[in-house]
């Protein structure tokens, strides 16, 4: 399919001698628009444990806070396994396995609290935004249609648009395509281009910004896009120059497309 061309900032020169216009720019979530933490992330599984465990509590299920931490561990990991062949898991896959360690069966009603309490961690405990970045976007969304690529892990992505709507970011980002609702993670090809698909872009004609190499990086010239690995949080990655240019500092952005649209 082939896209009408508008205006925006940088301009391409293609193999053919013709000219394509960068008009879209994608962004991994975490460690690349948010800095996410160990002990934060402690911090959120040490909630999802307590809370979980109080509410199956006053349906009769005594667990003890190991065993509701285990469950969830157990959940992590087939989202983890599941990460490595590529697909993405929905929030109630995740819920069928916590459940499934603990030996009981939740009502819908009860599926749907515990996936708050997962869900609710994030937003309480939630990661900074990577620095410069909330200055950046707005002069990025005048120039260019913004979206988000991201993998979800343990964190639906209706709680992620939650965070970004608390960091008032939200409305810069026309497509946010999640993991736990495509059923794709990266590097599959799919979640970028149905991405380039909503927003009505050429993947010549759009850039991933992304924090690792294997799944952001890979993905996104597997997909034709441009990419630039933003080292900013994860600092080293094997096969760096698989990137068009690297980053550690959203100030470096400008001059870093720039030098990548010259080298063309």
């Amino acid at each position: 399919m082939i896209y009408p061309v508008t205006n925006s900032f940088f301009s391409v020169p293609t193999q053919e001698g013709q000219i394509n216009l960068i008009q879209a720019i994608t962004f991994d979530f975490w460690q690349t628009l948010y800095a996410d933490n160990t002990e934060l992330i402690k911090q959120r599984e040490n909630h999802r444990a307590t809370y979980c465990q109080e509410f199956l509590s006053k349906y009769g299920y005594k667990f003890t806070f190991g065993k509701v931490k285990h469950a969830y561990q157990m959940a992590y990991e087939l989202v983890a396994e599941a990460w490595q062949i590529h697909r993405g898991v929905p929030m109630e896959e995740c819920i069928l396995q916590f459940t499934k360690t603990l030996g009981i069966n939740l009502t819908p009603f009860q599926a749907h609290q515990v996936k708050s309490i997962t869900g609710n961690s994030t937003l309480l405990h939630p990661p900074p935004l990577a620095p410069f970045i909330k200055d950046l976007l707005p002069q990025l969304a005048d120039k260019y249609q913004l979206g988000i690529i991201s993998d979800t892990g343990m964190t639906a992505g209706t709680f992620l648009r939650d965070m970004l709507k608390n960091n008032e970011i939200l409305d810069y980002f026309s497509v946010q395509t999640f993991s736990d609702e495509t059923g794709f993670t990266k590097p599959d090809v799919v979640q970028y281009r149905t991405t380039l698909e909503k927003m009505g872009v050429n993947p010549s004609e759009a850039l991933h910004i992304g924090d690792l190499v294997r799944t952001d990086i890979t993905g996104a010239k597997n997909a034709g896009m441009y990419a630039i690995r933003f080292a900013g949080v994860t600092t080293e990655q094997e096969n760096e120059d698989l990137a068009n240019a690297t980053i550690s500092d959203y100030r470096q952005l400008e001059n870093a497309i720039e030098k990548l649209m010259h080298s063309k």
